[in-house]
């Protein structure tokens, strides 16, 4: 955990193979601006499941994730550039 923030294993192997420092940095950036605001992001849950799981989007990627009563559960993370 760091900062509020828990990162499932996966989003950590996607985060330690982005090409560059510049792609890690708007990585982290994105998941920073989600930590201080969790729920402005929109909740694409099925209906059916009670998580509530949001994602959020920047230029190149977004992240998928969970709030939780004081942190993020990052899930998924997603690179397109």
């Amino acid at each position: 955990m760091r900062c509020g923030v828990v990162v499932e294993d996966l989003a950590v192997e996607v985060t330690a193979e982005l090409p560059n420092d510049h792609a890690r940095r708007e990585v982290l950036a994105l998941i920073e601006c989600v930590r201080h605001d969790p729920r402005a992001w929109p909740d694409v849950r099925d209906p059916g499941p009670g998580e509530e799981i949001r994602e959020a989007f920047e230029r190149r990627c977004w992240v998928q994730y969970m709030p939780h009563a004081r942190a993020i559960e990052v899930r998924e993370i997603h690179w397109i550039g």
